[in-house]
């Protein structure tokens, strides 16, 4: 009988314990996470927001109907006001200098001696998506180049099944082309870490593209990478399905809840192994094992 209490009071205090680490862990989990929260913007740093990204589109218009002098007046407005833009809680540093500098190139384009048309498109394109990013930061537009990019690789693919190297070097070209477009913005919406990453896979792709010796096998071993990057950046995997949903607006009831479903189970273990044997440890003979 005293054996028996002994063992229930055993099994509480194991259960209270495992209760307790659970609650501290998750307030644990939580402190850092609202310490490290971004602060959100204005009511003005939006609106600032709003009309750099009217202007972006104004000036994107211009230039693709072929008014570079138009483009260039409305670019220079847009540079103007990208100074008086307070951008904390916005972007990140990374995402802050790759805005300034795809209007600085910009400006560099369109004030050449000789401007080039393509290099201009580009590179209104990239200021457009770059203050969209900003302005939409939930759903930016540069998201619609996720098929663009899937075909490109699957051309890459292909082209490199055939052995093909005139395919394999314009379809890695075109790759190239939409990831410089859109990569302002994966700076100012994404983690710069994971952005890095992309840039590296590319640069080897481009490289090996353009080598004399025969590409088409290291670049297949790579594509899978360059998939995966491109599903992170594209949030086309989600890595927690796995994890329980918690509303962070109540996470003290989630808490609770979570630990009184883990106490239940633990407590009805507990009862289980009391009522076996009327909670008495049976030692057999040896024979007898």
């Amino acid at each position: 009988m005293l054996f028996k209490r002994a063992w229930k009071g055993i099994g509480l205090m194991l259960v209270m314990f495992l209760c307790i680490q659970l609650l501290a862990g998750c307030a644990k989990a939580d402190k850092p996470k609202q310490e490290a929260s971004d602060p959100k913007p204005s009511a003005e740093q939006l609106e600032r927001v709003d009309l750099l990204n009217q202007t972006a589109d104004d000036m994107y218009k211009k230039v693709m109907q072929g008014d570079i002098t138009g483009g260039r007046a409305v670019l220079q407005q847009l540079s103007d006001l990208v100074t008086t833009i307070r951008y904390e809680g916005l972007t990140t540093l990374e995402g802050l200098n790759a805005l300034t500098e795809s209007v600085t190139q910009g400006k560099r384009l369109f004030n050449a001696v000789r401007y080039s048309p393509d290099e201009g498109q580009v590179a209104a394109a990239q200021i457009r998506l770059a203050a969209d990013a900003l302005s939409h930061p939930e759903q930016p537009m540069w998201l619609q180049y996720y098929k663009l990019l899937q075909d490109d690789l699957n051309g890459i693919e292909q082209a490199a099944k055939n052995e093909k190297l005139p395919d394999i070097q314009k379809s890695v070209g075109v790759f190239e082309r939409h990831i410089t477009i859109i990569h302002p913005s994966l700076l100012i919406s994404r983690d710069p870490t994971d952005v890095e990453k992309l840039d590296s896979l590319v640069t080897f792709v481009t490289g090996q593209a353009k080598s004399e010796k025969a590409p088409y096998q290291p670049i297949a071993n790579l594509l899978p990478s360059l998939h995966q990057i491109i599903d992170k950046l594209f949030l086309k995997k989600d890595t927690t399905a796995f994890l329980p949903v918690v509303d962070d607006k109540n996470p003290i009831l989630w808490t609770f809840a979570i630990g009184s479903v883990i106490l239940v189970a633990l407590g009805f273990a507990g009862w289980r192994l009391a009522k076996k044997d009327n909670g008495m440890v049976l030692v057999r003979k040896k024979d007898e094992l």
